[in-house]
């Protein structure tokens, strides 16, 4: 870490299962924490820590409105201790270079709801990590502000998103957290009510989305307000899906639709709805939220 900075760092200890790499992910295996701070050359020093074949930490520090994580670290025993670092970065607020790639969200019809997973593929194509200068009545840092559709409930961050650093409000979710350079894979899920069998929803854009595409296997329902499909698609099982594609969206456009022939309250087998473009390669890993420079600025 970064010299004459203090930071308060803790150490997250926990049990290896699945391939386990976020701190997120390690939270149900969660064996131990140890709290401590940098001293002037960058470095905390745990003293006593649990090891054993199957036991990893990571270690992360926090300051202001930023997290900074390292990689997994395997605590086998042996002598001469572990080493894990945490890197420091220079951090602007100009948000004009965030935008997403690609945006994909996935519904399961349920009786009486909706169970809907969305995935941005978000681009910060600067040096830096960006923060923000707007902020809410409580001082925090409105980094990305997310909107959802009406009447949203059960909002779960899945991946990227660090609980403690998110807002709810009644029209979605702000993330008070800098964004690191590069792309980052963000996931998160939340439920919406069917009473009846249609369901209106608006979809609004938060960031510059090059390509919003929507597939769509719904059985019987139907979607409408979308236009023409713009091609089909045939499963292994033989099911058609077909889809609907937008490109270049800018924040406040919205993507507006229904939902009809739903079985809504009723026990029939579940549907799925597939909005979006699958980002190859999607997976749920630890997203180091500021990316690294080979010297930090003191000042991060």
């Amino acid at each position: 870490m970064a010299r004459n900075c203090r930071f308060p760092v803790v150490l997250a200890m926990g049990a290896n299962r699945q391939g386990l790499d976020s701190i997120q992910q390690l939270q149900g295996y969660l064996l131990h924490t140890l709290n401590g701070r940098t001293d002037t050359e960058g470095k905390a020093i745990f003293e006593n820590i649990p090891t054993g074949e199957d036991v990893i930490a990571i270690a992360r520090a926090r300051h202001q409105d930023m997290m900074f994580a390292g990689q997994p670290l395997a605590l086998s025993p042996r002598q001469g201790g572990h080493v894990a670092s945490v890197q420091v970065f220079d951090v602007s607020d100009d948000k004009s270079q965030l935008s997403v790639k690609t945006h994909h969200v996935v519904m399961k019809a349920h009786p009486g709801s909706l169970e809907i997973t969305e995935y941005m593929q978000l681009k910060n194509s600067c040096d830096f990590a960006i923060t923000s200068s707007e902020r809410d009545n409580q001082n925090r840092t409105i980094v990305l502000d997310i909107k959802l559709p009406q009447g949203f409930r059960n909002l779960k961050s899945l991946s990227y998103f660090e609980d403690q650093a998110l807002v709810v409000s009644d029209d979605g979710f702000y993330d008070t957290m800098a964004v690191p350079p590069g792309e980052q894979h963000a996931a998160f899920s939340y439920t919406l009510d069917v009473p009846s069998a249609t369901r209106d929803i608006v979809k609004t854009i938060s960031l510059p989305t090059s390509e919003f595409v929507l597939f769509a296997e719904l059985g019987a329902a139907k979607i409408r307000g979308l236009g023409q499909a713009a091609e089909q698609a045939m499963r292994s099982s033989g099911e058609l899906m077909q889809y609907y594609s937008r490109n270049d969206l800018s924040p406040g456009d919205e993507i507006a639709f229904a939902l009809t022939g739903l079985e809504a309250g009723s026990s029939g087998l579940a549907k799925w709805i597939i909005a979006g473009v699958v980002i190859s390669a999607l997976a749920v890993l630890v997203v180091l939220r500021l990316s690294p420079k080979d010297e930090a600025n003191p000042q991060a």
